[in-house]
């Protein structure tokens, strides 16, 4: 095979299947290699199959237990189908961040490893008295992950967190922030109307950089 450049050459991203084993099914998740405990910790928690996840990695597989029942689904969306027939609950917001106090993390996303490869999505988890962690990943919901399961382990508090990301907010970026209690989502790219629901639903913020919009539940200033 022979690889032909044909403008100005990037670095190659890159990407693994992940065998996730939990609650006795298997499911696939395609990714970047690194901080894979940290991708299925989040993942459990963010899809609510778990509140007190344990993962056990080696190689490209990972083991982890579930606390609830699920069905497994195919998703043309890049992330794991995973369905849980569990009500998500209202989000009551515990604080309130001002705009400019996001806008501080949009920097944040435009890493060296974007722009060396214009592959990979950045997540970050803030909780703005502490601090922030981050994450990447070809997948906008793998970064969501990565970046939950790092928090998680720092024993960050959602509810007192907001979520930002370089990826569209989608419905299941949006859930993904119910289920873990994170009050408010941040994106540089659009949000769309299945989210903008959701917000209304279940009492998520939302700020959107690129629709020029910002869905306030409670936990926005102004």
């Amino acid at each position: 095979m022979d690889i032909i450049e044909i403008g100005e050459r990037l670095e190659i991203g890159k990407e693994m299947e992940l065998k996730i084993i939990v609650g006795g099914r298997v499911v696939r998740v395609f990714c970047t290699p690194s901080h894979l405990e940290e991708l299925v910790t989040g993942f459990l928690l963010s899809e609510g199959l778990s509140k007190n996840p344990e993962v056990i990695v080696e190689g490209d597989v990972a083991v982890a237990h579930s606390d609830v029942e699920f069905t497994t689904s195919i998703n043309s969306s890049g992330c794991a189908g995973i369905y849980v027939d569990e009500p998500l609950e209202r989000i009551v917001p515990k604080v309130k961040f001002t705009v400019d106090q996001v806008m501080e993390f949009i920097p944040e996303l435009e890493e060296d490893y974007y722009r060396k490869t214009r592959a990979y999505h950045t997540a970050l988890v803030v909780e703005y008295e502490r601090g922030f962690v981050k994450a990447y990943d070809v997948g906008r919901h793998n970064a969501v992950d990565k970046a939950v399961g790092m928090a998680y382990r720092e024993n960050f508090d959602f509810q007192r967190s907001f979520l930002v990301l370089s990826g569209r907010i989608t419905a299941g970026i949006a859930k993904k922030a119910v289920r873990v209690r994170i009050p408010l989502v941040v994106s540089k790219a659009s949000i769309l109307d299945s989210a903008i629901q959701l917000c209304r639903e279940y009492g998520l913020s939302a700020v959107s950089i690129a629709s020029g919009i910002a869905v306030n539940n409670g936990a926005i200033r102004v």
